[in-house]
């Protein structure tokens, strides 16, 4: 944080943004110093794959204007680092900054769903990619805050985690009984694998599994499946928050379960339920298939 106090006191007082841009940069740099925390990166090894990682995480969460408000930040923060001789280059250089018209998320129907968690498990590591699978699609939780997860963290008698999301704020997340089940099988395996991390999910080599290893999971199943569509974590998290409405439930609830700070964003969960009722009702009533 040190260096990011400094880099605030530069803008303020060397380049004289205005108060409401000190601000934001806070509030933005703050929340990506908490990222590579949970991720266990510093600003020195901070790489392009991390800020794309980084950038597609926002893009999900955030409207085009915050991300690019964000990312301004983020590469006005790199190159005052880069000046000063901290960095070597800034890792943001290369993200696209143009807008773009946003479009609604890609979500799995509960048929995919059910496909994805029946693909067959021959050893401890096809159990641990079911098991993140499962437990993203279970809770909803950001693909950080799953792989942030510890064993020693899970509430299995009230079946919740108590985890850290963005801006540092605490939240619950919740899972079903046969998630619990699940959850305690794996854990079981998990203690014949040799590892000295009390991370839930754990590479190869023993340690907590990384961002990028998980999107090459995710890419490598997609391929499996044979799916077109787009497969990412956040697919699954969009899919949990599109099942949940299409079920009924409150969007507060839902905003709540996925740590969203504005219900903006969680309303586009909406508009997905009604684009996805609409091809209900035009593949299944009969008035609709008349031609005008």
């Amino acid at each position: 944080m040190r260096q990011i106090d400094e880099f605030l006191d530069y803008i303020q007082n060397i380049r004289r943004l205005s108060r409401n841009t000190v601000i934001s940069y806070r509030r933005d740099l703050e929340d990506f110093a908490s990222y590579m925390g949970k991720i266990g990166l510093s600003e020195m090894n901070f790489s392009k794959l991390d800020a794309a990682d980084y950038a597609r995480e926002l893009s999900a969460e955030f409207s085009e204007q915050s991300v690019l408000r964000k990312l301004t930040a983020l590469r006005t923060y790199f190159q005052y680092l880069e000046r000063k001789g901290i960095v070597s280059s800034d890792p943001f250089a290369m993200i696209s900054m143009r807008t773009k018209e946003r479009h609604l998320p890609s979500v799995l129907t509960e048929d995919e769903v059910h496909e994805l968690l029946s693909v067959e498990r021959k050893d401890f590591w096809d159990e641990r990619d079911h098991m993140l699978f499962l437990l993203i699609y279970n809770s909803g939780m950001r693909i950080g805050e799953a792989l942030s997860v510890d064993i020693g963290s899970i509430d299995f008698k009230s079946r919740r985690i108590l985890i850290r999301g963005k801006g540092d704020k605490d939240r619950f997340v919740f899972f079903s009984q046969t998630t619990a089940d699940e959850l305690r099988r794996y854990i079981e395996l998990r203690k014949d694998v040799h590892s000295s991390s009390d991370a839930l999910f754990i590479g190869k080599k023993g340690g907590r599994l990384p961002q990028s290893s998980a999107h090459i999971i995710f890419d490598e199943y997609k391929a499996r499946l044979g799916w077109q569509k787009e497969f990412t974590p956040h697919t699954l998290r969009h899919s949990f928050a599109t099942h949940m409405m299409d079920r009924g439930a409150d969007i507060r609830f839902v905003q709540e379960l996925l740590g969203h700070e504005s219900i903006s964003t969680t309303q586009i969960y909406t508009h997905v339920s009604r684009t996805r009722l609409k091809k209900v009702y035009d593949g299944s009533h009969p008035h609709a298939k008349e031609k005008e």
